[in-house]
């Protein structure tokens, strides 16, 4: 049977356990508070936090407007390439059967290039993003177990050396077993956390292996991707070749009928206008033969004579003058070289 001296002692290490338990709850109870208040006190917003919530919400609404444009200047650059595919069509018509035979192969291509990016935008790199969205998320939560954990672990830690002092403190056989048997169950509680703790590292370890080889594809499917656009614009620009050669043609061909209409129109009025010409000469013509002969027709007898005495006398009188100038000319010829005569300087014979 236990004696008097260790049924005190165990009465004393209970008033010591309940006054720790007191000052246990008691602290509990303070945290409790503590914790209500700072709740409290979260939830008034300061300054800084209604100008950070309004910069949010500035960030919000621009982020929308950017949203709005894309989409707007998605729909103009859709218009713009079904215009172009419609003008492409038309000019279809005018290629020659070589340049259409061109144009289907480089559309085949373009069309199963196009399938390829189309996979991967809409299918592989998708699916793969979601895998590792999916895997993150995991990540994420074997890190808060394993935060959990390590809290536990660093708090049974704080607790094991507290007993250990104190069972080194004590001086009571009773008391230094319980302390004992309690670093014990807490080295025990510590194994086990510590392999918990082992075990999440070991599976975030193995998912970010998997998020690495995830990236690795990504990454080789943006080069797929870009190996692909880069054929679809080397095809792009054949096409384009073909199609300005084509309406290189076109247009020429068009210009070359328009200067052949107009060679023809201005040939056509040249032939109008000298035939009208022509007509004319020949109204004018006829009008005034008619017209100097019905003159004739309409004067008197009289008149006749004296208009053609007229004439007559105009025509005597003009040749004489002609005869009296050859006269004057001859006789001044005459003169001139009696007055430059030299004596000794037989004259010059007549003529």
């Amino acid at each position: 049977m236990p004696t008097q001296q260790e049924e005190l002692q165990v009465k004393e290490f209970l008033k010591r356990a309940e006054i720790k338990t007191m000052k246990k709850d008691l602290r509990a109870l303070r945290e409790a508070d503590a914790l209500k208040e700072r709740n409290r006190i979260v939830k008034v917003k300061t300054l800084e936090e209604q100008e950070a919530e309004a910069q949010k919400k500035l960030e919000q609404k621009e982020s929308a407007r950017q949203s709005e444009d894309k989409f707007k200047r998605e729909q103009v650059l859709e218009r713009g390439a079904e215009e172009e595919r419609m003008a492409e069509k038309d000019l279809k018509e005018y290629a020659t059967e070589q340049e259409r035979q061109q144009i289907f192969q480089l559309e085949a291509k373009r069309l199963d290039f196009k399938k390829q990016t189309d996979a991967i935008d809409k299918d592989k790199s998708p699916s793969l993003k979601l895998q590792k969205n999916e895997i993150l998320i995991q990540i994420k939560d074997l890190e808060l177990k394993l935060k959990s954990v390590l809290d536990q672990k660093k708090k049974l830690e704080g607790e094991q050396n507290f007993v250990a002092q104190k069972a080194q403190q004590s001086n009571i056989t009773a008391e230094k077993k319980g302390f004992e048997q309690r670093r014990w169950d807490i080295d025990k509680d510590i194994q086990n956390l510590e392999k918990k703790e082992w075990e999440a590292d070991n599976q975030i370890e193995n998912l970010k292996k998997r998020i690495q080889q995830i990236d690795r594809t990504l990454q080789q499917l943006v080069e797929e991707r870009n190996a692909l656009n880069q054929k679809i614009l080397g095809i792009d620009k054949q096409l384009r070749e073909i199609y300005s050669a084509i309406i290189a043609r076109v247009e020429e061909k068009r210009r070359g009928e328009e200067q052949e209409q107009k060679y023809s129109k201005e040939a056509l009025s040249k032939a109008r206008t000298e035939e009208k010409e022509k007509i004319q000469r020949q109204q004018w013509a006829g009008k005034g033969l008619a017209e100097n002969k019905n003159f004739f027709k309409e004067i008197p007898v009289p008149v006749k004579e004296s208009i053609l005495k007229s004439a007559t006398s105009e025509d005597e009188q003009r040749k004489k003058f002609i005869q009296d100038v050859e006269t004057w000319a001859e006789g001044s010829g005459k003169n001139t070289m009696q007055r430059q005569q030299v004596p000794g300087v037989p004259p010059a014979p007549k003529k």
